[in-house]
């Protein structure tokens, strides 16, 4: 049975996902280079990328961490498959783990992570909550997490927003719910002439 388009950028799966994820490599390009100028990434860092999706983004990381590991985790059996195959050398050298699971409950260790990034991916989180709870398990005490996203809240056309099936919400809204879980240093980006915004905390 066909899968939605909407659901394919949820969750993608089969030839019609792995059509999503490339486009999604090709099109969040820009986006990313964007975002990730604002954190610093240490060539030693241990990294996760969650929703890592096409598995672009943890290449770039990669690339950033020469003498350090990136892990991506994604939901998608598919999209694992996918970001194996896009990371095959850098996994075959160490580098790189891509694994299966849900940011809610993630298996990694406590104060295992110098950065936690997300890239487009917030707004499919069934618990919003829950997942800032568990990235902040997992980072080091003093690692930031960093969220970057093209779709905001009162600017994303509502069409965009129903194909896509995205729960936005405001930037300040997140912030706030952020800091109440004991991130601190919340810092809030926006891009002019862009509805681009990048979020950055403190565990």
């Amino acid at each position: 049975m066909m899968v939605s388009l909407g659901e394919q950028y949820r969750c993608p799966k089969g030839p019609q996902g792995r059509l999503v994820a490339a486009r999604m490599n090709r099109h969040h390009e820009k986006l990313t280079l964007w975002g990730l100028t604002k954190i610093t990434v240490g060539s030693t860092f241990v990294v996760l990328d969650v929703g890592c999706g096409g598995g672009k983004t943890v290449n770039r990381l990669a690339q950033l961490t020469s003498h350090g590991k990136i892990f991506g985790i994604d939901y998608s059996p598919d999209m694992v498959e996918f970001s194996k195959r896009i990371n095959k050398t850098l996994i075959a050298e160490n580098r790189v783990e891509i694994v299966e699971g849900s940011v809610e409950k993630m298996g990694f260790k406590e104060a295992f992570f110098d950065l936690v990034t997300a890239f487009e991916t917030y707004y499919f989180w069934p618990n919003l909550s829950g997942a800032f709870k568990e990235i902040r398990r997992v980072l080091k005490p003093g690692a930031k997490l960093l969220l970057v996203n093209e779709l905001k809240y009162g600017a994303t056309p509502a069409k965009v927003v129903e194909e896509t099936r995205v729960k936005l919400y405001p930037l300040k809204e997140i912030q706030t719910l952020i800091q109440s879980i004991g991130f601190i240093g919340v810092q809030v980006f926006t891009e002019a002439n862009s509805d681009w915004n990048a979020i950055v905390a403190e565990a």
